[in-house]
């Protein structure tokens, strides 16, 4: 049987557009990526500062509280980590994600836009407040950008950590919602002290499992310098002075109850601390992402059941 001729087939020289559906898979692709280097879910790291001030705070109404709790965990820590997170370029685990998605540069504007919510927002809580946001803004964003680059710090950087994420969000709160304590109480100071020994002690350790990463960066943290085994001497020591601190200001506020409470709820995440500390001396892959993260849970999880049972009716 003959079979006839077939007809040529002809080939486009110019490549073949995108069908729509691709064109809506990329942009879905990069918005997707661009709200998980957000971090949303890591905001509940830190809400314990947050509820430590409103804890301190004489009185505040319920919505100045809201609206300062959601401009500080859903616009001005969003923006601070989608800002980093582009400076930091990171390929392998940070804060909250294991693996991250490829960085687009709609992450930069989303920053900056956030920013400018949360400023906008904050202007109508007052000016102690939208002050307390405007230091915030500019002191996290010295942490990656290239210019100030305090990650490359060591100690530069703790301390601004401590004291931007810590004493300053304290103050915010205290001072900038509802009827503020007078500026010369040594216990509003005792209070921004306490919050910011607290994360002195808590971020060394989320540094931890970052070492190769940040030496490939040239990025000095500070767990690198002191090295797996310091860190955890060093946070060990810093977070038994701010339990410490906790202790005597809970005990000032409302007694031994309070104290107790707080020791009490904070138990497991001592033994946690302590049995991975053992665990990791011999063997340092521990230090790794997943202990990291429990222990993260576990401690601002406690430490945010400490202050909701006092709202609690």
């Amino acid at each position: 049987m003959i079979r006839g001729k077939e007809a040529p087939v002809k080939v486009s020289s110019s490549p073949s557009l995108p069908s729509q559906s691709r064109l809506i898979l990329m942009k879905n692709s990069t918005w997707r990526s661009t709200l998980t280097h957000l971090r949303l879910p890591f905001s509940f790291f830190l809400m314990p500062i947050y509820l430590f001030g409103l804890d301190q705070s004489p009185l505040i109404a319920a919505a100045p509280a809201w609206a300062a709790f959601f401009i500080i965990h859903f616009l001005v820590y969003p923006a601070s980590h989608a800002f980093n997170t582009w400076y930091d370029q990171d390929k392998g685990a940070i804060g909250g994600i294991e693996h991250p998605p490829p960085i687009h540069k709609s992450l930069l504007a989303a920053a900056w836009v956030l920013d400018a919510l949360a400023l906008t927002a904050s202007w109508f809580l007052g000016s102690v407040f939208f002050v307390a946001m405007v230091l915030y803004t500019l002191g996290s964003k010295t942490y990656s950008w290239k210019v100030t680059r305090l990650k490359k710090r060591p100690w530069g950087g703790w301390l601004g950590v401590g004291i931007v994420q810590g004493s300053v969000t304290f103050l915010a709160v205290v001072q900038g919602l509802g009827h503020p304590r007078p500026w010369s109480d040594p216990w509003l100071w005792a209070g921004a002290a306490t919050a910011a020994v607290f994360l002195w002690g808590v971020y060394p350790l989320t540094q931890i499992y970052q070492h190769e990463e940040d030496s490939q960066h040239g990025d000095l943290t500070l767990s690198r310098r002191l090295g797996i085994r310091g860190t955890f001497v060093f946070s060990g020591v810093f977070l038994t002075v701010a339990v410490s601190a906790f202790v005597v200001l809970f005990w000032h506020q409302a007694g031994a109850f309070k104290a107790a409470r707080f020791l009490g709820l904070q138990l497991p995440a001592a033994v946690f601390f302590l049995i991975w500390f053992f665990q990791t001396w011999n063997h340092p892959e521990r230090a790794n992402f997943r202990r990291t993260m429990l222990m993260n849970v576990l401690a601002s999880g406690l430490m945010n059941v400490v202050f909701l049972l006092d709202f609690w009716p």
